[in-house]
């Protein structure tokens, strides 16, 4: 099971963001603006929040299953429109909101699954196993796209790739996603207590601020390196990927520790120096500065950091909200993935206002570091084992 859903995660972070290489290709083809470029992207993450709540909520009603495998279908049929009728920019427009919407189910059908399937005692680790997808398709994405358009010129081909593996997932799931029980007897003041949970919502704000600087950097970076760093297109998209390299053992780890010593600890320890390598890496002008700077921002962003999140979502809400899992879940994702949709067109304006995305960078490693203070009001250790001991 967590070899699926981390398989499904590396596809959808891979048609995901095979698209940051080509932004600025993109650009010159439709002639857009920054701002422009960056609704483009932000289109996406609109489509993607859309579905968030609704596919949670449908999941523990009918099966997180069977949401799953309807809305990976969109998914596919998305990424594979980009690649075969992405004419203007009002078609790219349409393909990508759609890939975004089919994308929305996933992350509250494979977490929800996730974190009533493991007990509480493995959830972190769990959590972060799932992740390691994320990081290993923002690096396949980041990586593949732009040399598979120089080799053959055209900026619609990684994605007429890509599609081949996203409907192949389907096929996987079928057969490795195990059914969980479902909350048919729910009522709307059942779903009102998450909204309005206390603990849920600082959790959900404190990673909001999290995504939003790892979005700056992994929508920005190439374009960054590329126009302010002297980068070749390849260069820039491997180098922007190498965030996944450290991600993938970071996020074990922290997930084992949060397990092991709580969740609070070791979250404040990620968050701050998470804010601290963006800011880094806004100053450095080096190529191995910049290098250890992405490989310092890897350890500490959103594949290594979210699962520890997520975990402690879990943690809460199988205590006081059991059988509304896939809810939680979607409320959780839905709030801090909005930052995807804010990083994009916000740092495109910052751009255009100052003709640099170094104000943009310090912008999100403020507000990284903002969230940090967030984690302070969470409950430490000692709730935590209380809520464990009642799941």
């Amino acid at each position: 099971m967590l070899g699926a859903f981390a398989a499904g995660w590396a596809v959808i972070y891979a048609d995901r963001t095979a698209l940051y290489p080509l932004l600025s290709v993109i650009a010159g083809d439709f002639a857009l603006s920054s701002t422009e470029v960056g609704l483009l992207t932000s289109t996406y993450f609109l489509f993607y929040l859309v579905l968030q709540i609704p596919a949670g909520m449908a999941g523990d009603r009918w099966g997180l299953k069977k949401v799953l495998l309807v809305t990976y279908a969109l998914a596919g049929a998305g990424v594979l429109g980009l690649g075969l009728a992405g004419a203007n920019y009002a078609l790219l427009l349409f393909f990508v909101g759609l890939h975004g919407l089919g994308a929305g189910g996933y992350y509250p059908a494979a977490y929800g699954t996730m974190l009533q399937a493991v007990p509480p005692e493995r959830r972190g680790f769990s959590a972060a196993v799932v992740g390691t997808g994320m990081a290993a398709g923002l690096l396949a994405g980041l990586a593949m796209s732009g040399p598979v358009y120089e080799w053959l010129g055209s900026w619609r081909a990684p994605f007429l790739l890509l599609s081949v593996p996203t409907f192949m997932m389907l096929l996987f799931f079928r057969t490795a996603v195990p059914p969980v029980k479902t909350a048919s007897a729910a009522s709307w003041r059942d779903y009102r207590a998450i909204l309005t949970d206390r603990d849920l919502w600082l959790i959900n704000i404190a990673t909001f601020t999290a995504l939003y600087g790892f979005w700056v950097a992994v929508t920005w970076g190439p374009t960054f390196l590329k126009l302010e760093r002297g980068f070749s297109l390849g260069q820039a998209g491997l180098y922007t990927g190498l965030v996944a390299l450290t991600a993938l053992p970071a996020g074990l780890a922290w997930g084992r520790l949060s397990d092991r010593h709580g969740r609070k600890p070791v979250a404040l320890l990620v968050l701050p120096c998470a804010a601290l390598s963006l800011g880094v890496l806004s100053q450095v002008t080096s190529p191995p500065a910049i290098v250890a700077a992405l490989l310092a921002f890897g350890l500490f962003s959103n594949s290594a950091f979210t699962p520890v999140m997520a975990a402690w979502t879990g943690d809460i809400v199988s205590k006081r909200y059991p059988g509304l899992m896939g809810a939680a879940v979607g409320v959780f994702n839905f709030v801090i993935m909005t930052a995807a949709i804010v990083a994009p067109t916000v740092s495109g304006f910052l751009r255009d206002a100052t003709g640099s995305l170094v104000p943009a960078m310090l912008a999100g490693s403020a507000l990284v570091l903002c969230g940090s203070l967030l984690i302070l009001l969470l409950p430490g250790k000692a709730a935590e084992e209380k809520t464990k001991a009642g799941a």
